[in-house]
């Protein structure tokens, strides 16, 4: 549960002293591993207790921006992390961080890497007369009968249009956004939208809809529960690092340094794994998982093969653009 920013006072902070560091995110199951693969060890080891507050990336920008920020932290998707190092809106990270080798060389110093995740076709194999196995056969409405879901949130929707439309995925990037949302102006009547990840991934548990994208987190917990849900791992959508930075105006940067350390340690992020299905972005963590939880992952050699690699560094310079375009798509 998230702490009121309102309690949020205080400094730097270490085993002797105690203190504080306060990391934005979205809760749910990535706050369930940050806590147990990182938080819970970390305020026991070190007296730093670890703050969650609610995220919202246009605040932590706003206050990155004013030099003054109530967040040490937010847990972000790499296009974003990206975007606020050319703006020069984050630190540099300690050398005592080890670097993500996920992440692209030329921002490794300013990122500690967080998880691999792909944005996924998910769907029930019983409700559907035959397998889906590329992104055209979601938007064959008339060869493929089923109820379709579609998230409120626009990430991975361009990139899943433009595949349909039968652009390569060497192509993908910079993303033709006029094509992709005529591509998507051809399905816009046979979906149902959800506001949240979560509403979506409770209607594809309930049945009340068929098919529908989803980052393969919230999907992985459903196929423990029920085998009739599936994921559609060819040409998954695959965001190589999201990550942790340290705003320009962090009221606690050594602290949430030390939090980094753990953050980039093997074991650690195999046990974040573990708990959410989402990969790691260090090396030496996939080894030490089980063969059936490395199955689950996005960013194994076999969910490769025929994944959609989403070039983040090029992303980061449409994303306003994108949002505001789907934006107003969902509301013509």
């Amino acid at each position: 549960m998230a702490v009121s920013l309102a309690a949020c006072s205080g400094g730097e902070g270490g085993a002797e002293g105690g203190g504080q560091v306060v990391v934005a995110n979205y809760g749910g199951i990535t706050l369930e591993g940050f806590e147990a693969a990182y938080f819970d060890d970390f305020t026991a080891d070190t007296g730093i207790e670890v703050v969650s507050a609610d995220a919202d990336v246009a605040r932590y920008v706003q206050m990155s921006e004013s030099g003054e920020s109530e967040w040490d932290s937010i847990d972000a998707d790499g296009f974003a992390n990206v975007d606020w190092i050319n703006r020069g809106l984050v630190q540099k990270l300690s050398s005592d961080v080890p670097r993500a080798e996920l992440v692209p060389d030329e921002y490794k110093d300013y990122i500690a890497g967080a998880y691999t995740q792909s944005f996924v076709l998910a769907y029930r194999a019983s409700a559907l007369d035959r397998e889906p196995t590329s992104w055209k056969d979601f938007w064959d409405v008339d060869g493929l009968k089923a109820e379709r879901g579609w998230p409120g949130y626009y990430i991975g929707t361009a990139e899943a249009a433009l595949l349909a439309d039968g652009v390569a995925p060497e192509d993908l990037f910079p993303l033709d956004f006029d094509r992709a949302f005529s591509k998507l102006d051809e399905i816009k009547d046979e979906l149902t939208f959800f506001e949240s990840y979560a509403a979506g991934a409770q209607a594809l548990q309930a049945g009340t809809v068929d098919m529908i994208l989803l980052p393969n987190g919230r999907v992985t917990p459903l196929m423990a529960e029920d085998d009739d849900i599936k994921i559609m791992w060819d040409e998954n959508l695959f965001y190589p690092f999201t990550g942790f930075t340290i705003s320009a105006g962090a009221p606690n940067p050594d602290a949430m340094n030390q939090l980094m350390v753990y953050m980039q340690d093997p074991a650690r992020q195999a046990k974040f794994a573990e708990v959410t299905g989402y990969g790691p972005t260090v090396d030496g963590a996939l080894e030490l998982l089980s063969p059936e939880t490395a199955a689950s992952l996005p960013g194994t050699d076999e969910h490769m093969e025929n994944a959609v690699t989403i070039d983040q560094v090029t992303l980061s310079s449409q994303t306003d653009e994108y949002v505001r375009l789907y934006s107003e798509w969902l509301a013509g």
